[in-house]
């Protein structure tokens, strides 16, 4: 994927919040390299934060730096 994805497009596909998707996508606030990876992984989109990395260091950093999803507790 070349292109950057929307915001909702991300947000649905890494799972994730559309505020946080939404500050990735407009440059405001960049993804931990984790999470670059996962959206690399969820979206074929390769955030700036991997450039010039091989595919063969992000496989080699997955297994060193997995996502994980922080859990969202939700209040009624």
């Amino acid at each position: 994927m070349e292109r950057t994805p929307g915001t909702m497009e991300l947000a649905d596909k890494a799972g994730i919040s559309k505020s946080y998707a939404s500050e990735i996508v407009n440059g405001k606030r960049p993804p931990s390299r984790p999470l670059a990876i996962h959206i690399l992984r969820s979206t074929g989109w390769r955030h700036d934060i991997l450039t010039g990395l091989t595919e063969t260091q992000i496989a080699t950093l997955e297994t060193v730096e997995s996502y994980t999803r922080k859990s969202q507790t939700v209040t009624q």
